[in-house]
Parts: structure tokens; sequence; C-alpha cells
């Protein structure tokens, strides 16, 4: 102590902090095991930095507060996580920097806006391979933090928000599985962040929701059921690419807000909205969106002017993918795709999907490929996979939301090829998980073990009117299809496909009268895997005209039905403004020999109200029905 005291205060005070490092360090690879029984807390309080808590499978009625740099770690030896619950607050509130938490399930039972399963409130953590379910708010809360890392984790069923960022930046949230919350992921104010190559299924709004939220980067998402693929309001100089968004009922809406110096584009971004009218007087946001799936009941919309491709390729959409269109092969399509809302296009639409269904890769070329999404009980699982250059690693498969493997198998190190797993006889969602020698998660992909089955609406339906075919189980790939068959006949008479898609609907329609069944292959097999209820079809009596939808963009298209044309094939359909007189149209297409069907028209790009009048002929125009309004605006 006097040889310190004479020292100089630099050099005394370098020294005190090469003793605190030394301390820590004595401190670092120290473990403590906390059992069913016992309190997390307390083992948190007595812990030093660097310090590992090694928890056991149960449940445990706490709300933590971690406020020192240690890693928690759930050790499961039973068939879930740890379970750490709170009636009130967050079952676990991170405060210190750098924290590990790794295999633990959270449970809040608290619905207040500011609680989570996982609340952050500091910087440099990871939070990998646990769950987050169940919780009355949000299943992981990032708040006015930074540089945090949420990657692997199971986050289901939260009354609210599966992933929510308030506020924060430079975080990454990566390889996540998200499903059955209110919405996917939410951020709120929040800049810079990176939402990469999660899985969003089945949450009741949006997969991705951004507000006030700007340079954020979101990218091989996959997203599918949820009702929203992506919505952001109010952002700017985001960048959208590579994702998959198949299966929900909005695709990317993109619409123009304000030009208020505050929310102006200064680059790549995005403005997204659902329900917008097209502006007035829109004007470029520079927002660029491109390399996308988009398989959605309404895949696209843009109120002003934005680059839907980079200048090489811009994004597959299931409502242009026809050899018609020119989309062959895969290639760019021949035509370009002005987006519905604006004046925007889509300079270079992708004739295939750009983003392969089924597959992650991760880093050093590690790469899984599933060729299904939907498996039989008991049936064969074959992965095709390549492991990272230089690594052992191996892959197991696991129930999702559990950390029990179901099997392991070892992969090698520097090796590709093909391995097969024999799937659960029990229904539900699995995952494979390709780890290192240490149990670190690299890459993940999930897969669902389903029954096949399909149904038909109506049950009773007149000729030309629309049947729903909805399905569940199918296999996922682009040879899956449903056939329309008369019942006690093995012709088909018409088919679907299923674009890839494991649920969802199919509409057909038929101009002959009689009984149908609907049947679901996969691919080339020649049994069905599920057949649906009959349908009876009665021929149409009566005529009548109905256009769908009856509001539409300045040159946007409706698919106008009709029934009880004459089958002497001299019936014509024309367009008309509205009160315009017969003799007047803007266009007309000739009927054909058949009694009822559709065609698609083009309305004018000049905003008004319009109808489609069906005649007897050409030549005296008989009047034979009228359909409703269509607007333009």
């Amino acid at each position: 102590m006097v040889f310190m005291m004479g020292m100089p205060k630099k050099t005394l005070r370098i020294l005190c902090i090469l003793l605190a490092f030394m301390l820590m360090a004595c401190c670092a690879n120290s473990v403590v095991y906390v059992k069913q029984g016992e309190q997390i807390q307390s083992a948190i309080n007595a812990a030093s930095p660097g310090e590992t808590i090694e928890i056991d499978s149960g449940v445990y009625q706490e709300s933590l507060v971690v406020d020192r740099s240690i890693i928690l770690k759930g050790i499961s030896s039973a068939d879930s996580l740890p379970r750490v619950e709170s009636e009130s607050g967050s079952a676990i509130t991170i405060k210190a920097d750098g924290v590990i938490l790794e295999g633990l399930w959270a449970k809040s039972a608290s619905g207040w806006t500011g609680d989570a399963g996982i609340l952050v409130l500091s910087d440099d953590n990871i939070i990998r391979n646990s769950m987050a379910s169940g919780c009355g708010n949000a299943g992981i809360l990032i708040q006015e933090a930074s540089n945090n890392t949420v990657a692997g984790n199971v986050v289901q069923g939260n009354g609210n928000d599966g992933l929510l960022l308030k506020n924060s930046s430079l975080n990454r949230l990566k390889n996540n599985k998200v499903n059955d919350n209110r919405y996917g992921c939410k951020l709120t104010g929040s800049e810079n962040n990176r939402i990469i190559g999660n899985v969003f299924l089945n949450n009741k709004y949006e997969a991705i929701n951004l507000q006030e939220s700007h340079a954020n980067l979101i990218e091989d998402n996959y997203a599918s059921g949820n009702d929203g693929a992506l919505l952001a309001d109010n952002c700017r100089d985001n960048v959208v690419r590579g994702n998959d968004f198949t299966g929900n009922l909005k695709g990317i809406y993109l619409s123009y807000l304000s030009s208020s110096s505050d929310v102006q584009s200064k680059g790549k971004g995005v403005v997204i909205s659902y329900n917008s009218m097209p502006s007035t007087d829109s004007v470029s946001s520079n927002n660029s969106i491109y390399q996308n799936n988009l398989t959605n009941q309404k895949n696209a919309r843009d109120d002003s002017l934005n680059n839907w491709d980079n200048g090489k390729i811009g994004n597959n959409y299931s409502d242009f993918n026809d050899p018609a269109e020119g989309c062959k092969g895969n290639k760019i399509c021949d035509s370009e795709l002005s987006i519905p809302g604006g004046s925007s296009v889509d300079r270079y639409p992708a004739a295939a999907p750009v983003h392969v269904s089924g597959r992650s890769t991760g880093p050093g070329g590690a790469a899984m490929q599933l060729y299904g999404k939907s498996y039989l009980p008991g049936k064969s699982v074959l992965l095709n996979y390549t492991a990272p250059v230089g690594q052992e690693v191996w892959v197991e498969l696991t129930a999702s939301g559990t950390n029990n493997p179901l099997d392991d198998i070892s992969l090698g190190q520097n090796n590709s090829g093909d391995v097969s797993f024999i799937a659960s006889e029990d229904v539900g969602s699995y995952q494979l998980i390709m780890h290192d020698k240490n149990g670190t998660q690299l890459i993940s992909l999930p897969f669902n073990v389903t029954v096949p089955s399909i149904s038909a609406t109506p049950e009773k339906a007149y000729t030309c009117e629309k049947i729903t075919v909805t399905f569940r189980g199918a296999y996922g790939s682009k040879g899956d299809w449903i056939g329309m068959y008369p019942v006690g006949s093995s012709d088909v008479a018409s088919r679907q496909t299923l674009g890839s898609n494991e649920e969802g609907s199919v509409v057909f329609t038929t101009s002959e009268a009689g009984s149908y069944l609907f049947k679901m292959y996969f691919g080339v097999d020649s049994a069905p895997m599920a057949t649906s209820n009959a349908v009876e079809i009665k021929t149409t009596d009566g005529k009548k005209v109905v256009a769908e939808p009856s509001h539409v963009s300045p040159g946007g298209t409706v698919t106008v039905t009709f029934w009880g044309a004459p089958l002497s094939g001299t019936g014509v359909i024309g367009m008309y403004g509205m009160t315009r007189p017969d003799k007047f149209d803007s266009g007309k297409k000739p009927i054909g020999a058949r009694s009822c069907g559709s065609m698609v028209w083009t309305l004018p790009s000049t905003p008004g109200q319009y109808d489609f009048r069906m005649f007897q002929d050409d030549v005296n125009r008989p009047l034979l029905a009228q359909s409703n309004v269509v607007t333009v605006s």
C-alpha cells in the first residue's frame, strides 16, 4: 500500500483497472447451478460479471431482473425448456450490457404495454434458442437499446406483439419463428435494425409492421397465413428484398403519406399502408422493393412513384406469372408490370420466385433444403445439406417450442448430401436445427406434420359461379395441384396448381352442370392425398352480368362474369361510361357459343364510373343484362 501511495495518480488508475479485470477473469468461467425449487434471482444477485448460471428444467414463479453481465442458460431435462413465469411485470428484464440468455422459456401474464416475456433495456445482449409465449403483451421487447441479437427463438401466442422494438437501433433479429401473435414483429421509432431470415406464420395482423422507423433492412424472411406480410407508416430509407411472402391476404402496399421535411425519403425506403386511396399529387419517394416473392390475395399497391426493381430484376407476382405475359421459365417477363394504385412500374418482373422456399443458409457455406413444407405422420423427411467449411456439425429434429431432440444425426464437416428423418406420428410444428459441437445453432428450417384435407363451398351452385376449394396439408412443392372431377369419372375437368403453398384456397368454375368432386395430388402421385365433399352444379336460370372488383385504379382490370348468353354465338359484351347510350361503347368483346363465362377487361385511365352490357347480337343490340357500376379513381 505504501508503494502504491507513492505512485503517480495516472499510473495508479491504470493498475486499479488491470486489477479489476484480473478479478473479473478469475470468476469468468465459474458456473452456478439452479435446481427446481430454488430461486434464480438469488443466484443472479450473488453472481459476478462473466459467471454462468445454468437452470434445470421446471417452472420458476419469478420476475427476474438481470443487472450484471452474466450468462443465463437453461438446461432441459424434460419435454420443454425451463420456464420463468410472472403474474405481473416482465418475466425476465435485462438491464445490464453484455448478457447472454439461452434456452429459457419466458411467460408474463401482464398485459401492460411496457411488459414482456423478455424485456431488454440495455445494449450488446444475446437472446438465442429461447421461447417467449403466452404473454399478455409482447413476447420479446427491446426498448431504447442497441446492438442486441435475437436469434433462433420461438415467439408465439402472445397477446399483442411477438417481437417489439421501441426507439431502438442496430439490433439483429435473425432466424426466429414468430407465429400466432397479434402482430409478428413491430418496430416503432426504430432505425438501422436488421430483420433477416425469420419465419412469420398465422399472426392476426401483419407479419412485419413499421411505424416511423427508418433505414431498416428486411431480407430473406418468410411470411404466410398473416393478414398482411409487410405494413409501414411514415417510414423512409428501408430496404425490402429477397423475402418470400405467400398465402397472406396482403403482400406489400406502398403509399405516399406526406411531403413534409421530416418524412421525405432520402434514399431507398418503404412507406406502406393498407387502405389508402391514390394520392392526387403523387410524388417520387425513391423506395426500392426488389427480389421479393409475392403470392397473396392482393400482392402490391403503390400510390406514389417508387422503384419496384433494382435495374436488373424486380419481384415475382403470383398474378403476373403466365406464359401469355411473356413469363417463361427462370427468366424476366417480356412485359413490364404496372403496380396498382398509381404510376409505379416493375420493369423487370421475375418469371419465377427469386427466393427459394424451404432453404436456409448460414456462415461458412452452411445450407439446408427441404423440398416440402408439410409431411405425413410417420413418413420420411428428406433433407439436403451442406456442412460449413472447417466445422463439424450435427442436425437435430425437435418439436417447435421444445429443446428435447427427437433425433440427432452427425453430418461431419466439409460434407454435402442427403439425410433422412422420420416425421413424428403427432400432427404439429417441427424444425430441423444444424448446430456445432458446442450446441450452438447455425441455421434452422421449420416444417409441419399434417393430415391432408380439402373442402369445397358452396355445396350447391350454378354454372360459372365460383366454387372455393380450401386445402390444408399440401406438400408445399410447385407441382402440387387440385383437380375438379365429375362424380364417377377419372377424367379431370379442370385443375389448379397450389403455388407451393401448404394451405390456402383456390377457385374453380364450370359451365357444365353436374355433380363434382375435388382431389388433391402431390406432384405426379397417382393416388389423391385428399378428396373433398361433392358439389352440385345446376344450369343458371336467367341473365346477368357481374363485374369484380367494383372499385379499381385508373388502368386497372376487372373480371366480368356473365350468365344467360345466346348459344348461337352472336352475343357481345360492351363497356360503357355511365348513362352512355348503347351505341356509344368504349370497347366490346364477342362472347362465343357459351351460355356463361368470364372475361378480363382493362378499365380506362380516366377516372369515372363504368358498366358492362350484354347484348343478343352486335347489329341491333337487344340488351340482355347490365352489370353493377365500377368506379375508377
